[in-house]
């Protein structure tokens, strides 16, 4: 049975969200399974002389999972000249007052002052567009903090250093900012921005090689804010952009609760946004009071996600039933007449009970727990990629590590096109991607026999 449960190669990896960032002063590597990452050049923007001299001392790691294990770890690993660094940086903001203070992130020594930093590495892009992008905040206890958004682009092994906003605005709706590709193959990161005044205003801001090439000093830095501030009557404090990505030319935020807001990101006008409501029976205050209940009890992508599919957007939901073998699964397509966002129409292509895809081709073949779908997930091609919980290791108590059974059905042909493990999915955050395989094969691919 275990050999007959093996992937040939998985066509996803899951890469845990928490990135291990060396905090204990010691600089290790972190251990044979773990494999140094290629970087041919190294740049920093809008972050100071410290940090541009500290991102010299940083160094990438990847741990692959194995064939049969999809789980995947960053790590970030520092020298004492890089942590130095760091908290010089810091120091320009909030200059301690005690200059007895070590520099250990972690003071061994009892009898000497010594304010902690924390560094924390949260991984917001995994392979987009060949990027990985991660959100670095380095933060003292008494609230000094410096954020970054720290940028590996595969095609040309360069790591970059990113001031994560404009000193003038905070991020909004998520602190994922969207990335794209220009004409020259060159990255482009747009953040939603609110301005930090009496009157809240929205702003998008764009960090593209132009802005990187020609840093402005008042603030701003790398980041261009757009001129236009916009408003929007569906998007306020309550927003919350579960997912964000681009398509074509367009930046998404999506809520998953209420709907999508759009620009274009290539205008050279004035920022132009809209709002694209959910499906009509996909809507909180449109379900039954029992099953909006449900929905909203746990994290939204427990349930729905969104993302590109081909050329269009797609949106699925798993509408929770009394009994888990009748939740209904929804997929939805947005179809854009004359390729106008404006005049976009959700309409509704495959809805199907679970307990049907239990009954899909392969899927009793390859001795699947038939239990309740989680996490959905869009494949670029239109699979939907899910974890099937299986309710024989619950309710009792959590002990160890769990083995979760991930799946990619085809729902036009209604077959199981692919499964596979991995550990503790429900557990850990962690981000689905799929072409960075090639980069980093799972561990067993590379102990194979050439």
């Amino acid at each position: 049975m275990a050999a007959a449960r093996r992937p040939a190669r998985a066509p996803i990896f899951l890469l845990r969200e928490q990135v291990d960032v060396d905090v204990d002063g010691f600089a290790a590597e972190p251990g044979l399974e773990w494999r140094k990452i290629k970087c041919a050049s190294k740049r920093a923007y809008g972050c100071g002389e410290h940090a541009k001299k500290a991102l010299e001392g940083l160094t990438l790691y990847v741990r692959p999972g194995d064939e049969s294990l999809l789980n995947y770890t960053l790590a970030i690993r520092m020298t004492d000249e890089a942590r130095r660094g760091f908290e010089s940086e810091l120091n320009l903001i909030h200059r301690l007052k005690d200059t007895r203070v070590c520099h250990h992130f972690i003071c061994p020594r009892k009898d000497t002052p010594c304010y902690q930093t924390i560094a924390t590495g949260i991984v917001q892009i995994a392979d987009y567009q060949g990027l990985i992008v991660i959100f670095l905040l380095f933060r003292r206890d008494f609230g000094a903090e410096l954020a970054y958004y720290l940028v590996y682009d595969l095609c040309t092994a360069s790591l970059c250093l990113i001031q994560q906003a404009p000193d003038v605005v905070e991020a909004v709706c998520s602190i994922k900012p969207v990335a794209k590709r220009n004409a020259s193959n060159d990255f482009e990161l747009f953040v939603m921005a609110c301005q930090l005044s009496s009157v809240p205003r929205h702003f998008l801001c764009a960090c593209t090689p132009e802005t990187r090439a020609n840093a402005a000093s008042d603030g701003t830095g790398p980041w261009q804010v757009m001129k236009q501030p916009f408003q929007l009557e569906e998007i306020d404090e309550s927003f919350s952009a579960h997912l964000v990505f681009s398509f074509k030319s367009m930046g998404i935020w999506a809520d998953l609760s209420r709907g999508l807001m759009y620009c274009d990101l290539d205008s050279s006008d004035d920022v132009d946004f809209g709002f694209i409501q959910l499906p009509q029976e996909c809507l909180l205050d449109m379900m039954q009071e029992e099953m909006a209940e449900k929905v909203t009890s746990q994290p939204m992508e427990v349930t729905r996600t969104m993302g590109c599919v081909r050329n269009s957007i797609s949106f699925v939901c798993i509408d929770p039933a009394e009994e888990y073998a009748n939740d209904l699964v929804k997929m939805w397509t947005l179809n854009l007449p004359h390729g106008r966002m404006k005049d976009a129409q959700w309409k509704k292509v495959r809805e199907a009970r679970v307990s049907e895809l239990w009954r899909f081709d392969r899927f009793k073949e390859a001795g699947l727990p038939e239990g309740p779908l989680e996490y959905p997930v869009l494949t670029a091609d239109g699979g939907l990629c899910v974890v099937v919980s299986d309710q024989s290791k619950f309710p009792g108590p959590y002990q160890g590590v769990q083995l979760d059974d991930i799946c990619i059905f085809d729902m036009r042909l209604k077959r199981l096109r692919w499964h596979g493990l991995a550990h503790d999915y429900r557990f850990i955050n962690s981000v689905v991607s799929a072409s960075i395989y090639p980069q980093f094969p799972p561990k067993e691919a590379r102990q194979a026999p050439s």
